[in-house]
This record gives structure tokens, C-alpha cells and sequence, in this order.
């Protein structure tokens, strides 16, 4: 029992070393709730930016559940940046997924959108996410903004 808990606190402590020494900066995920029936209506975000300086990796992210079969993934996206100008772009991201489990009834896919991106501004950013064409099984959509260290 002395040697379980002793080993316990080793594997922790180890844990936390091997945390603290790697570079992976703070992420913050945006997300909308969309149809069960299928999406096909924008999901809008915003992210509220404080730092103009550090650039940032955006990854779409879906919460899909076992209805969800595409090979990729057509969308219009539209940013509208603090200073009001705004971006639209139509985008197909393949989709490469798996389940994990054979019991999951849902998980999270994160498709590569943009890196390095730099947010020139500070205040609220404004993106709209709308597939080009309806998709089913997808119960939630969003960006996950990954900040470079």
C-alpha cells in the first residue's frame, strides 16, 4: 500500500515536470449549438481579443455524432474584425476522423483552418461558420483559437 501511494506521487510529480516544460500556449474554443436535423444555418462566434501580439492556430472543430460520415467539409467563412472590416472566404476542409471507442455515441474532430494568424486589433472579433451545402450529424460547430508561444 506505503509502495502504491509512494509510486503515485512519483508518477504525479514526474506528471507535472513533463507538463511544465512544454510550450503549448492557452486555447480557448467558441462553439454554437446547430440543427440535430442537419446544418445548414451559420453558427456565430466571437472571440474577444486582449493580445495583439501573439499569433494564433485556428482549427475548426465540430462536435459530431455517429450520423456524421464526410470525407470533407465545404464552408463559407466570414470574419468581421473590431475595426468593421470584414472577410469571407468559401473553404472545403477534409475531414479525417476515427472513433475511439466503439460505446462513444459523440466526439470532437478539430480540422486545420489557419495558422499564424495575427489579430491586429484588440476587441471582439465576429465569425460565421455556414456549410455550402447541408450536413448531418454534426451537433455543434466552432473554432478552437490556439495561442503560440
Amino acid at each position: 500500500m506505503r509502495g502504491g501511494v509512494l509510486r503515485l506521487g512519483l508518477m504525479a510529480a514526474l506528471a507535472i515536470v513533463l507538463l511544465g516544460s512544454c510550450s503549448v500556449g492557452e486555447s480557448v474554443v467558441a462553439m454554437g449549438d446547430v440543427s440535430l436535423e442537419g446544418w445548414n444555418e451559420p453558427v456565430n462566434i466571437t472571440y474577444d481579443n486582449s493580445d495583439t501580439s501573439t499569433l494564433l492556430d485556428m482549427d475548426v472543430t465540430l462536435h459530431v455524432n455517429r450520423r456524421f460520415d464526410a470525407s470533407s467539409i465545404a464552408l463559407e467563412i466570414t470574419t468581421l474584425t473590431p475595426d468593421s472590416l470584414r472577410y469571407s472566404e468559401s473553404v472545403t476542409l477534409p475531414v479525417r476522423m476515427r472513433w475511439t471507442s466503439n460505446r462513444a455515441k459523440t466526439t470532437d474532430i478539430a480540422l486545420p483552418y489557419r495558422r499564424d494568424v495575427h489579430f491586429a486589433h484588440e476587441g471582439e472579433y465576429y465569425i460565421s461558420l455556414r456549410p455550402l451545402q447541408n450536413v448531418v450529424g454534426v451537433e455543434a460547430a466552432g473554432i478552437t483559437f490556439q495561442m503560440k508561444r
